[in-house]
């Protein structure tokens, strides 16, 4: 290899070592942000290698920030106000939250287990305020008012009213649900829960004891604190009540 063909090689290699960097950078220059907004965004993009997303799609992200900081921050907007910290955004990013909606059809069991603790509590608040009063209603519901048939029929309620949700939303294509069909749907619900409940009413004996009226009254309580904190966390909006 010749002297010429020797010394062409190193530059040939930093060029495309240099044509690579700037492969990886934002379209615009980072010298067109302001000092504030450039800083931010070095900061960004050490963050966002730290990470393990793809190169391209660490730079769609740089790309769409600096864009957006071009035209803001005309008007005052820093990076920080825009995105919050370098951290947040990046675990925005990397972790990007999804809306309710996505979020409850991606969950089902937690829209089943809400409706559930919520027909937990209303059985329990009932028959915890009949136990209270002591009528001959209570008596004759010895095997209703069991514990274990309490958690069955709620449970079974809990599926069954979140399985009727996620029947009767809108589907993505579009097409709506006819009313008649929702009625039926809604009817052979109310049919099928019925029956699981009067069968869990004829379970009685240790296999499904009654608890105090105090008891049941205490366990209402505990649901409707835990159901707040569910609701709250997952934002949940697909339930009776």
């Amino acid at each position: 290899m010749s002297e010429s063909e020797t010394s062409k090689t190193p530059r040939n290699a930093a060029a495309g070592a240099k044509q690579a960097q700037a492969a990886e950078r934002p379209v615009h220059e980072v010298t067109e942000l302001t000092k504030r907004n450039a800083e931010y965004m070095r900061q960004m993009r050490k963050s966002l290698d730290a990470t393990a997303l793809s190169g391209e799609k660490k730079t769609a992200v740089l790309n769409e920030m600096t864009s957006t900081l071009l035209a803001e921050q005309g008007r005052g907007t820093t990076a920080r106000q825009l995105y919050g910290t370098v951290q947040e955004r990046t675990e925005e990013i990397v972790n990007p939250k999804k809306t309710p909606v996505e979020r409850q059809k991606a969950n089902y069991w937690v829209t089943a287990l809400d409706n559930g603790l919520m027909l937990f509590m209303i059985f329990c608040l009932m028959y915890g305020i009949m136990g209270f009063i002591g009528t001959n209603a209570t008596k004759n519901s010895a095997g209703a008012n069991g514990i274990t048939a309490i958690l069955i029929t709620s449970a079974i309620g809990g599926l069954g009213v979140a399985k009727l949700f996620e029947y009767l939303m809108p589907a993505k294509d579009g097409k709506k649900v006819s009313l008649w069909k929702k009625i039926a749907w809604s009817v052979l619900a109310i049919i099928v829960w019925m029956l699981v409940f009067t069968t869990m009413s004829m379970i009685q004996g240790p296999l499904n004891p009654v608890l105090p009226g105090i008891a049941y009254l205490i366990i209402a309580v505990v649901v409707f604190f835990a159901r707040m904190w569910l609701k709250r966390r997952f934002n949940i909006t697909t339930s009776m009540f």
